[in-house]
């Protein structure tokens, strides 16, 4: 279970060796020392464990001043998880409640019903069209995915594979087209589609707030519901549900817990769906699409190594598909979820940089897995198109 005293011996691993300075989108902006992992891991150590320090508003400052990327973790020749210590952290910090009553209650019902529906979906659109609310939040779809599509989808031609497909809060109520194009491009390659009903959100939000009796219960309920489907693979578009259900959801529950051994066969039948259809092959040679395209890596895909290039092999064999690669692909843009509500300043700042980046490369076209980079960058690139790496499989393919 996430709880911060096992991970003591963790922490002590740290060397100072510095090599989160390099990979840390936030430290890169402020340039302070207490916002490395390192400092954090320190910090928390001293004010939560040993209760050397008081965790005052400064320590709450450093505590919630991290994007929860995992670059550092990814990079850390000791292992140290900060991100996993940071999530511990706020947990023990916060217990759940580090926002108010009404902004809790709203969390639990988005998670819940995966995404906005009905009434507050209504109300969405509605603040989004008075704009009352973020110019970076889109407004919800007039129609869900799940209203779109249900239980199975046959493949065309000759069945190759069985998926269940995984649907995060953001496919589903904002940008249902990118589940479209998933449906497309995997029954187009052979791949049979299960769409299981009674999934809710992976529980990534809840982490982040320090909630983990939240995160705990949409754990239970996907896995309960995924475990049930005879399928060769979960898929799913979004990096962030993909590391949720492969990384953190067996160890979100106890050791006794009767579901942690489904939790840990699941988790070995994630993936991402980019790198799902790379790994399977294509049936045939995709259609030309004409369009010149840059990549932005999201940073939630160190959960699977072959992640990094899985959209560039696959997309590569689209005739007439252009990559032009950005000086830095791997940098963050700032979103971080909902990170950006909290230090817009700072989410602006690392935003500007990616999309200078983008901008030089002259690519009409950015391709991202994450919908949370997706929302936050197309409020600065008019004119030019963000969507997910299927959507162009998927017009190479019919869609």
């Amino acid at each position: 279970m996430l709880d911060l005293g096992t991970y003591r011996d963790m922490m002590v691993k740290c060397s100072h060796c510095g090599l989160c300075q390099a990979t840390c989108p936030v430290y890169q902006e402020d340039q302070l020392q207490t916002h490395l992992a390192r400092a954090r891991v320190d910090l928390i150590r001293e004010a939560l464990l040993d209760k050397a320090l008081a965790p005052g508003r400064r320590f709450r400052e450093v505590l919630d001043r991290c994007l929860l990327c995992g670059n550092c973790a990814r990079t850390c020749p000791a292992g140290v998880r900060a991100d996993e210590i940071v999530a511990a952290a706020r947990s023990r910090l916060y217990g759940g409640k580090k926002h108010n009553a009404v902004r809790r209650a709203l969390l639990k019902k988005f998670m819940r019903d995966r995404g906005s529906k009905g009434l507050l979906a209504r109300a969405g659109r509605i603040a989004h069209k008075a704009g009352w609310l973020p110019e970076e939040l889109p407004p919800p779809s007039p129609e869900p995915f799940e209203k779109r599509f249900r239980d199975r989808i046959h493949a065309s031609g000759k069945m190759r594979a069985k998926a269940v497909y995984f649907v995060g809060c953001a496919t589903n109520t904002l940008y249902p087209d990118t589940g479209e194009a998933v449906i497309k491009a995997l029954t187009a390659n052979g791949v049979k589609v299960l769409i299981p009903q009674g999934q809710v959100c992976c529980g990534l939000p809840a982490l982040a707030e320090g909630d983990l009796a939240l995160a705990q219960e949409v754990v239970r309920r996907n896995v309960s519901v995924l475990s049930a489907c005879e399928a060769d693979a979960v898929v799913t578009d979004c990096t962030s549900c993909g590391m949720m259900l492969k990384t953190k959801a067996a160890l979100l529950l106890p050791e006794d817990d009767p579901l942690k051994p489904q939790a840990l066969a699941l988790a070995a039948k994630i993936w991402e769906v980019t790198d799902y259809l790379a790994n399977l092959g294509l049936v045939s040679a995709p259609s030309p699409v004409a369009a010149k395209w840059t990549y932005h890596l999201p940073c939630h895909r160190g959960w699977t190594p072959t992640l990094d290039e899985a959209p560039r092999n696959l997309l590569g064999e689209i005739p007439e598909a252009e990559r032009i690669e950005m000086e830095y692909p791997e940098s963050c843009c700032g979103a971080g979820g909902l990170f950006f509500l909290e230090f817009k300043e700072l989410a602006s700042a690392l935003r500007a940089r990616k999309i200078a980046d983008i901008r030089a490369t002259g690519a009409r076209t950015v391709l991202t897995q994450c919908p949370a980079c997706r929302s936050f960058l197309r409020t600065r690139l008019e004119g030019i198109r963000v969507a997910h790496p299927i959507s162009l499989l998927a017009e190479a393919f019919g869609g």
